[in-house]
């Protein structure tokens, strides 16, 4: 019920707003009336109690209209019943002259508040003529008997009530328009911020269009994969200047690798933007704006914010596009070299083959267009039983790459082998959709095992045979090795390791080394693996208490993974070794056994040719010279003995007669 009478919003709906207060104010009206009749006219109260009925009736049914939205219905129901309410009951209170008729007035000017002028005119129009046939009738003598005969109070008191309804309406509508005034500068004032707002939205919106189109001609530039970047970079700083704010004063600055292009009307100048980015693949992209002359600065600087973020996405777009290049550029050598050597199929889920390059086509003897659409099974052969392709079977379920060797058969029947890599590609959801393998055809790989495995066994009875050991190795910075290949020989003094001890721990060779000598190998294999020269070196073993001489030579060999392989052997030399030794021994003794008789002789000799002597000294000179020379020979035969010994007992069997010259002077 209180929400009924509540009154209605006055900014959001004023012509309710209007409706809802006359219609109070004239209910408040009609009550005065009321009131002053049941005071001055008490005997006719059933006049007065109908009146005042009527009046409830007619605010109750205004103001369910307005509740419901029917302002307009209600507008002109209320001027015409109120019209209705004062004209009526003045036929019987005297007509034209009842005091209530020129409450007909305030009733023209609620109209033309409601209902606008034509409203007004209209029931303005009506009130003349109906009061005009009122008059009529009064003068005819048509009018019955006024049940209210009114004194001067009265009278007065019915003339102030329209007139005070009058006032009313004059102070509520000069309100009104002083409100409608003020509502009116508010509005105009709102519209100002508006259209300010709407100018600015407007050249805002018009950058951003100039910028879209700016992105949408480049996205349109890029698009084309065919344009070089020697052609790209022109088209795309000559599109840059007419994205900005002022184009008439821009020029832009493109280099992408060592490829730069300036507008024609490019110069250096203090405004300017330039954003550098690279590729994944390093290539430098770079981008200058700058105006030739100071521009309108905002609040943001001579670019707006909007530019600076359109020139980061103008920059972003042509390194996804340049890395797109860079990626095809890729996948094509890729392809090219899988094409060059490899044989490649691709399949669908149903093993039927949708891609087969040159080389597939090739090995098979098929044209692609008898292949394609083929299931796999039919290059297949019949050498390998079902189970062998279990494996197979569950690494593509499992969505796994497979490694594996198949036998084939091509269409002129012919067998072939192929060591191929499957490889299942997965969608979105974790499911393939299809198979690549690549194979590597092995036929003569295969036709040679057994030659190779023969190869490998007379390789192997060869260096067994050897009495040294032959090696291959690897040498680390630190000296230590790593033993791929090493032959045990026939040497009775050798280690007793064999290869899968020393191919596990290669340090275990090192054990029989002479304490000595672990110093000098270890800084041999140092020196070898630094220069990467010849290795050539001598040092001590011992085995079974034995000390035996080792010759190590050995050759660096570039492998294809990078790494550097010795090949080389060892052999004994401990023969040569103690031959050249005794040799030595010999030349000591001799120069050490011979020094004395020798200057004994010089010094007699010195002696005869500086002194005049007679026959008798020069004789027993002589005998000292004899017996000298008798200890000499006798020395010399005894280190022939020695020497024939030593060369007898030295497992040197070597004949060097051939190359003594036996000449009879030692001084011809």
């Amino acid at each position: 019920m209180i929400n009924f009478f509540s009154i209605p919003d006055k900014e959001k709906d004023y012509k309710s707003y209007m409706v809802y207060v006359l219609s109070i104010l004239w209910t408040l009206v009609i009550c005065s009336i009321v009131s002053i009749g049941f005071i001055f006219f008490s005997e006719i109260w059933q006049r007065w109690l109908i009146f005042l009925g009527t009046s409830i009736f007619i605010t109750v049914f205004i103001l369910t209209l307005i509740r419901y939205g029917y302002t307009g219905l209600a507008s002109w129901a209320l001027t015409i019943m109120l019209w209705l309410l004062i004209t009526i009951p003045c036929y019987t209170a005297g007509g034209i002259m009842a005091p209530g008729i020129l409450s007909q007035v305030s009733v023209i000017l609620t109209a033309g508040f409601l209902l606008g002028w034509r409203g007004g005119l209209a029931i303005g129009l009506l009130t003349v003529v109906t009061d005009f046939f009122l008059a009529y009738m009064e003068i005819k003598g048509f009018l019955p008997i006024p049940l209210v005969t009114h004194n001067p109070i009265t009278r007065w008191i019915g003339t102030i009530i329209p007139f005070g309804t009058i006032l009313a309406l004059q102070y509520y509508a000069t309100n009104h328009l002083r409100s409608g005034l003020a509502a009116v500068q508010r509005e105009v004032l709102k519209r100002e911020k508006v259209e300010k707002l709407i100018t600015k939205t407007v050249l805002d919106l018009e950058e951003r269009v100039k910028e879209l189109k700016t992105l949408y001609r480049l996205s349109r530039i890029l698009q084309n994969d065919d344009t070089s970047i020697k052609d790209l970079v022109p088209q795309i700083a000559e599109i840059l200047p007419s994205g900005w704010q002022h184009p008439e004063i821009t020029a832009a600055s493109v280099c992408i690798a060592d490829i730069e292009y300036k507008t024609s009307n490019y110069q250096r100048s203090s405004n300017s933007q330039l954003v550098e980015l690279k590729t994944k693949h390093g290539t430098p992209i770079s981008i200058e704006i700058v105006y030739l002359q100071k521009a309108p600065e905002s609040d943001e600087g001579p670019f707006l914010k909007e530019e600076r973020h359109l020139i980061n996405m103008l920059i972003e777009m042509i390194k996804i596009n340049l890395e797109s290049r860079e990626h095809r550029t890729e996948l094509k050598d890729y392809k090219y070299a899988l094409d060059l050597d490899y044989i490649v199929a691709i399949a669908g889920v149903d093993s039927k083959l949708t891609f087969v390059n040159d080389n597939f086509c090739k090995i098979n003897k098929y044209s692609a267009a008898e292949l394609l659409g083929k299931h796999y099974t039919f290059i297949s052969s019949d050498f390998h039983s079902p189970e062998y392709f279990n494996e197979l079977a569950l690494a593509m379920q499992d969505g796994k790459p497979f490694r594996g060797e198949f036998c084939n058969r091509a269409k002129d029947g012919i067998l072939y082998w192929v060591d191929t890599s499957i490889v299942p590609f997965l969608d979105e959801n974790g499911k393939v959709y299809q198979y690549l393998s690549i194979s590597h055809d092995i036929t003569e790989r295969k036709n040679a095992d057994d030659k190779i495995k023969q190869s490998e066994q007379l390789l192997k009875r060869i260096t067994s045979q050897v009495p040294g050991n032959t090696y291959m190795f690897e040498i680390e910075e630190n000296g230590s090795s790593k033993i791929h290949f090493i032959s045990r020989g026939t040497d009775i003094f050798n280690h007793t390791y064999d290869f899968d001890e020393l191919s596990e721990n290669a340090e275990k060779l090192r054990e029989v080394l002479h304490d000595d000598d672990k110093v000098k190998f270890n800084d041999a294999m140092k020196e070898a693996f630094k220069t990467r020269s010849l290795m050539s070196f001598q040092y001590r073993i011992i085995v079974d208490g034995h000390i035996r001489w080792r010759w190590m030579q050995a050759a660096p060999e570039n492998h294809n993974n990078g790494k550097v392989l010795w090949y080389g052997a060892t052999s004994d030399i401990t023969p040569l070794v103690d031959y050249i030794a005794s040799i030595e021994q010999i030349i000591f003794d001799i120069g050490h056994v011979i020094r004395r008789p020798v200057a004994s002789m010089l010094g007699l000799s010195r002696l005869i040719i500086d002194i005049d002597l007679d026959e008798k000294e020069i004789k027993e000179i002589s005998k000292k010279l004899y017996t000298i020379a008798e200890e000499m020979d006798k020395f010399i035969k005894e280190l022939n003995q020695v020497y024939i010994q030593k060369k007898q007992n030295t497992e040197l069997n070597i004949d060097i007669s051939p190359v003594i010259d036996k000449r009879s002077s030692l001084f011809s």
